[in-house]
């Protein structure tokens, strides 16, 4: 049952339309040892298309993995998006669709 739940979860991503020039807020989580009292976890880093937010992720972070996989890309068209996983497959969805 699991397998059927996340196929489907794949194929909506796969079959969902996105605008990569939408602004997005980019999050990210905090680590426990960079925290002061009175911060919260998630910090806003930047507000960005999301082109540009999900190229953030992918290539500028790629030796911060921890960073990588507390990224959280807040949509005001749609939930917000919370895997890697997904952010990868748009990143490589954005790489094919022509920027405007």
């Amino acid at each position: 049952m699991a397998e059927v739940v996340r196929a489907f979860a794949v194929e909506s991503i796969v079959t969902a339309a996105h605008d990569f020039d939408e602004m997005v807020d980019l999050l990210a989580l905090s680590r426990p040892f960079e925290r002061s009292a009175g911060m919260t976890m998630a910090c806003k880093i930047a507000t960005l298309p999301l082109r540009d937010a999900i190229t953030l992720v992918v290539e500028d972070w790629a030796d911060d993995k921890f960073r990588q996989l507390s990224a959280v890309i807040v949509r005001r068209s749609a939930p917000a998006i919370r895997s890697f996983e997904e952010i990868r497959h748009l990143y490589e969805t954005a790489e094919i669709a022509p920027a405007t």
